[in-house]
């Protein structure tokens, strides 16, 4: 798969009713960040609201895959303001297969994060014996980390290495998972269906796609170098200051990549249903897999 020309194509592609499909796009992102207007505090009450809406928000994305789609399947004519509502609208259907995906992959981090905490354990163990239990008691953790270093500064190279084995499976276990919400949307599959043949999809493509992702890595750490700076420069606002910061970010996003990222992934995802169900007659002209 020529990812340089599925680019290319998602730049051609999003000239037609680009102002559309920049407004919904625009009008997906906010919506995402409402749940963050919840994360006030740390008691109990607040994380549960916070939760609460999040579970609520928790399908809003899927109006990036329909109206990517639509542009992508020459139906840009048919976008409107609704697409980007469509997630509340057809919450019943599509939660299920979200909320699984997301189960999914919290019992995957919560297994690998596991396996590395027991592997940084071993090595937290052997750099604190010469620190007595009176010191950490008192909870100078400055003093035990210079002691680390010093004594073991392996322990902190082995707490970054496992750092980043997490990310690299988390995003491995996320692309076999990539083709779910299209093929819910394209041919109606859910839940352990959708998860199943997602992964027989990405089989033999998980580089193909790691390439299309990293292709666009340079804008998404842009955005987190923005927001970041932004949430800096208004910490003095707690909450107000990290949504102004996600906003402003978000905005500067639709503005920028995000219309040719959410259309290159669709024409990725295309690409492979058309060599998986369309050559292979497994698919008729309504939409439905059979």
């Amino acid at each position: 798969m020529n990812i340089k020309m599925i680019k290319e194509r998602a730049s051609q592609i999003q000239n037609m009713n680009r102002s559309q499909y920049m407004r919904i796009l625009l009008m997906i992102v906010l919506l995402e960040l409402i749940p963050n207007i919840f994360n006030i505090g740390e008691d109990i009450l607040s994380r549960l609201l916070y939760l609460v809406m999040s579970i609520a928000f928790l399908t809003v994305s899927h109006g990036y895959i329909v109206s990517s789609l639509k542009m992508v399947r020459n139906q840009s004519q048919s976008l409107k303001d609704d697409d980007a509502f469509v997630g509340f609208k057809r919450f019943k259907e599509l939660f299920s297969t979200y909320i699984l995906i997301n189960i999914f992959m919290m019992a995957v981090l919560f297994i690998v994060a596991y396996i590395l905490l027991v592997i940084i354990g071993v090595f937290l163990s052997q750099s604190l014996q010469g620190i007595s239990g009176e010191m950490l008691l008192t909870g100078n953790y400055a003093y035990i980390l210079s002691y680390i270093l010093k004594h073991s500064p392996q322990t902190l190279s082995m707490f970054v290495l496992c750092y980043f084995v997490l990310l690299i499976i988390l995003f491995f276990v996320s692309s076999y998972l990539f083709a779910v919400p299209y093929l819910l949307e394209r041919f109606h599959m859910k839940n352990l269906k959708a998860m199943k043949a997602s992964f027989s999809l990405m089989k033999g493509h998980i580089f193909e796609y790691f390439k299309l992702y990293l292709s666009f890595f340079g804008w998404i750490f842009l955005m987190v170098i923005i927001q970041s700076f932004i949430a800096e420069l208004l910490s003095f606002l707690p909450v107000l200051g990290s949504l102004i910061a996600a906003i402003i970010a978000g905005v500067i996003s639709v503005y920028s990549y995000l219309p040719r990222f959410h259309l290159a992934q669709a024409i990725f995802f295309e690409e492979l249903a058309y060599h998986r169900y369309e050559q292979t007659n497994t698919y008729n002209g309504d939409d439905q897999y059979v």
